[in-house]
């Protein structure tokens, strides 16, 4: 594995690239909520005293997830680093395409990797069927939904798999994207004591540069996590604004129906780029949509949308396809709306010009 792992979001990279400022960016290169959720004034308390927990965040959390075995981290990637030396070293099982952190920090640890397939519903359960039969414990990394994927699994198949899962074998389910359909969830009054749930607070609620994060797991887990990544993980501001949009019902509600209406919207603005493309697979959730093409293809869509200002990721899947994969617009963003358009059609102009054997 090498050590640097890209990610979404990185302006600062792609304006360098491109001699770009980073106010002239349309940022569609993450899975983030593009109407956040309304910050507002806060108490001056939050930003002036050191950020012990405080009764009403921890109310808050536990009444939005329905479980109190959850420990506040600074974003969910602590723990994903944490992890791997918190649980006993066995072998890991995960999503051969998926959030890389996971397979890095598995693999930093020395535990023995094997993978299971992303895309494909069907023959990912028959293969982790498959390693419970053979027998052992071992740990199963499962991304639900998957990102980049959209591979998901029901919360029942999870929770049987948990129970079977042997001796110090861990079920890892990490839920960054479930917020949109909340019922889809594992996490629940009683936790499992083999499974372990991540929970992102930005994506949905709009506010990654918060990094709050949340680990549910048993109470030796979470007192393991808490020693290894130490105090103050959450800062005041962090809580005070998630103490609000955690019980923030009626905001919740409204920005599950946006999110799914922003999320076709931006399907459908990309609608004419795709059909000139004709990807060989097409993922769309509430928060991003992924698009398989021929690698070459997919790192010059890339390229000729970044040269508009409109930034998506690239996602290498072997040395033939990669994927596009495609954060949401908001309806109300006027001028990103054309921007996208804009760049969208001068990418078909470009392409057509190229000639259809090119595409």
């Amino acid at each position: 594995m090498n050590g640097h792992i890209l990610h979404g979001g990185d302006l600062i990279s792609a304006s360098a690239r491109y001699n770009m400022p980073q106010d002239q960016w349309l940022d569609l290169s993450t899975g983030i909520n593009p109407d956040s959720y309304p910050v507002g004034e806060l108490a001056p308390e939050v930003f002036q005293r050191l950020p012990y927990q405080q009764q009403a965040f921890a109310e808050a959390v536990t009444g939005y997830y329905g479980s109190d075995q959850w420990l506040a981290v600074n974003g969910s990637q602590p723990v994903i680093q944490a992890l791997p030396l918190c649980l006993e070293k066995l072998p890991v099982l995960l999503p051969d395409v998926g959030y890389d952190e996971h397979r890095h920090h598995w693999a930093m640890n020395g535990n023995p990797l094997a993978f299971y397939p992303a895309f494909d519903q069907q023959a990912a359960s028959a293969q982790i069927e498959t390693r419970f039969r053979n027998g052992g414990a071992f740990h199963l990394v499962v991304i639900n939904p998957n990102n980049p994927s959209g591979l998901r699994f029901s919360k029942e198949q999870l929770c049987d798999w948990a129970g079977r899962l042997e001796g110090e074998g861990r079920l890892i389910v990490d839920e960054a994207f479930i917020d949109t359909q909340p019922a889809s969830s594992v996490l629940s009054d009683k936790l499992n004591d083999k499974l372990i749930v991540l929970r992102s607070f930005g994506k949905f609620f709009g506010l990654a540069g918060l990094r709050l994060g949340f680990v549910f797991a048993s109470d030796q887990l979470r007192a393991q996590l808490q020693q290894r990544l130490g105090i103050w993980q959450v800062n005041g501001v962090a809580q005070g604004v998630a103490t609000n949009a955690l019980t923030d019902l009626d905001w919740q509600r409204g920005a599950r129906e946006d999110i799914g209406l922003n999320a076709a919207f931006t399907n459908e603005l990309l609608a004419p780029l795709m059909d000139k493309l004709q990807p060989d697979l097409v993922v769309q959730t509430s928060l991003f949509s992924s698009w398989q093409l021929d690698a070459d293809i997919a790192a010059q869509v890339q390229d000729l949308l970044a040269q508009q200002g409109a930034l998506v990721r690239l996602i290498p899947l072997n040395e033939r396809k990669a994927l596009l994969r495609t954060g949401i617009i908001s309806r109300y963003n006027w001028d990103g709306i054309d921007q996208l358009e804009g760049a969208a059609n001068r990418c078909i102009e470009l392409l057509s010009h190229q000639g259809e054997a090119h595409v």
